[in-house]
C-alpha cells in the first residue's frame, strides 16, 4: 500500500508539473510552484525529485505514458485508414490535457539536446510512433488499401512530422488552424494514401 501511495504521489506531482509549465513556462516554474499546484509541500516534492531536471524527466515520462495509453485505447479494427487516423489524431492538442502535454514537450526539447537521458526518451518515443505508423501502413498494403509502390517508412516520417506541425499551429495560431482545420488536414494527408485508385 505504501508503494502504491508513493507512486500515486509522484504521478500527482507530475500532473501538476504539466499544468504549471503550461501556465508559466519551464524557466519560470520552480519546485514550490509545482508543490502548490499539486497541493503538497515542497519537502515532499524534493523527497521524490532532487532537482528540477529530475522532475522534468519524470514529467516527460509521465506525459509519454499518457500518450501511450491513448494509443492503446485505439481500437485495432478495420478499416485501416480509420485506424491510422485515430492513431495519429491522439497526438493533436485538441483538449486542455493534450495542450499541456505539448507545452511541456516544447519546453523539454531544448533540455533534451544537452541531456542524454532525456534525449533517449525523446528518440525512443518518436521511434515508437513511427514504427506504429509503419505497421499500420504495411498492413494496409497487404490488405490492398495502399499500393505496394508507397514507401511506408517515408510516409510514416511525413505523417509524424505533419502531426508535429499541425500541433504547433493549433497551439499558436488557432484562429487559422483550429481543431476542425487540423483534423481535415490530417485526414486529407491520409486520404492521399488510401484512395479508390490504390485499392
Amino acid at each position: 500500500m505504501r508503494t502504491a501511495n508513493h507512486e500515486e504521489r509522484r504521478q500527482q506531482v507530475a500532473a501538476a508539473l504539466l499544468r504549471t509549465v503550461a501556465q508559466r513556462g519551464l524557466r519560470q516554474t520552480a519546485l514550490v510552484d509545482v508543490a502548490n499546484e499539486a497541493g503538497v509541500s515542497v519537502g515532499l516534492v524534493q523527497r521524490y525529485f532532487r532537482t528540477k531536471d529530475d522532475l522534468l524527466r519524470f514529467g516527460v515520462g509521465f506525459m509519454y505514458e499518457r500518450v501511450e495509453q491513448r494509443l492503446h485505447n485505439v481500437a485495432i479494427v478495420p478499416p485501416l485508414r480509420e485506424l491510422l487516423y485515430e492513431l495519429l489524431q491522439t497526438f493533436l492538442p485538441t483538449d486542455e490535457d493534450r495542450s499541456d502535454e505539448l507545452v511541456l514537450w516544447l519546453e523539454f526539447l531544448p533540455a533534451a539536446r544537452n541531456d542524454q537521458e532525456m534525449s533517449k526518451m525523446h528518440r525512443d518515443a518518436t521511434a515508437g510512433l513511427i514504427d506504429a505508423v509503419v505497421e499500420v501502413l504495411s498492413g494496409a498494403q497487404r490488405a490492398g488499401e495502399v499500393p505496394q509502390s508507397v514507401d511506408v517508412r517515408a510516409e510514416a516520417l511525413s505523417l509524424t512530422a505533419l502531426c508535429d506541425g499541425l500541433s504547433l499551429h493549433l497551439l499558436a495560431t488557432e484562429s487559422i488552424y483550429d481543431v476542425q482545420a487540423v483534423q481535415r488536414a490530417l485526414s486529407a494527408a491520409i486520404d492521399r494514401l488510401f484512395t479508390d485508385d490504390n485499392a
